[in-house]
């Protein structure tokens, strides 16, 4: 009999016990609301929860306090993500600006320094102003083609040199009664470009390219800046074709990282007319494209 008595106190104190926290418990699972974007196999929502909106936050509820957690979840890009000049699909069109510096070449090699036409690279510019488009061929293949209007200046290292055209040849002269200051030939083109590239790279935002472009001449003069034999200024302008060659095409290559492109040039065609006298001299071209 009192083995039975001992064993009722026994249960109706645990129920006494056990009754509040289970009262509880069910009270904050009530009250709790879960928003994640991240839903693990098994996990139920609370029967008052009728709203469910994925973020990054935990937010949990409970009477006269409210807990909110952020969850850092870093976006990541995805390995088919590529820079926005190359898109996943489609073309993508774009203006470009070209800068770079010029030099010719004359039987593979730079002209000595000894030679009237031997060039000055550093103000020798590249001015390129260009409507360019980006094509998604297949996979990491691209096409990368455009128009555009570019603008060269080839100055000579002797800055008393001066060209004149004569019927059949063009004629480099030494101006000894001047002190130089700047002597070079002007020329714009319209040109395009047509340059297969392809993308790789853990984001493939690393691309290689090699093509062709082609050009027709659209100005042309020559420009000298010296002072006479009095020490005044003076600046002569003469535009005409001075023989130069109306088409040109080449090769082009190019390389990119993200925004960054490098270009280059190499022209498979001779600055002045074959058919006159004049020096064998071929364009090269390198720079950066914005």
């Amino acid at each position: 009999m009192k083995t039975t008595l001992r064993m009722a106190a026994l249960v109706v104190l645990i129920t006494a016990l056990v009754s509040p926290a289970l009262q509880a418990q069910t009270d904050l699972s009530d009250r709790l609301t879960v928003t994640s974007n991240v839903w693990k196999k098994g996990l139920s929502p609370s029967t008052n929860l009728t709203d469910v909106e994925p973020t990054n936050t935990l937010k949990v509820e409970s009477p006269g306090q409210v807990n909110t957690h952020s969850i850092a979840n870093s976006p990541r890009r995805s390995p088919f993500d590529v820079d926005k000049y190359y898109p996943r699909r489609g073309t993508e069109n774009f203006f470009n600006v070209y800068l770079g510096l010029n030099n010719w070449l004359e039987d593979g090699d730079l002209p000595n320094s000894d030679k009237l036409y031997s060039l000055l690279p550093i103000n020798s510019w590249y001015v390129g102003l260009n409507f360019d488009n980006i094509s998604h061929l297949l996979g990491p293949l691209y096409l990368d083609w455009g128009i555009g209007a570019s603008f060269l200046d080839y100055a000579f290292e002797n800055t008393r040199v001066s060209v004149d055209k004569v019927d059949d040849a063009v004629v480099f002269s030494e101006r000894n009664d001047i002190t130089g200051r700047k002597s070079k030939i002007n020329v714009g083109y319209l040109n395009v470009h047509f340059v297969p590239t392809i993308s790789f790279g853990r984001y493939r935002d690393f691309r290689v390219g090699f093509g062709v472009y082609g050009g027709y001449r659209i100005s042309s003069n020559t420009k000298m800046k010296y002072d006479d034999a009095s020490g005044d200024k003076q600046k002569d302008k003469m535009s005409d074709s001075f023989h130069i060659n109306p088409f040109k095409y080449g090769f082009r290559g190019q390389i990119g990282w993200d925004f960054m492109d490098l270009f280059f040039n190499y022209d498979l065609t001779e600055f002045f007319d074959e058919d006159k006298t004049a020096p064998r001299l071929t364009p090269v071209t390198f720079g950066i494209i914005f």
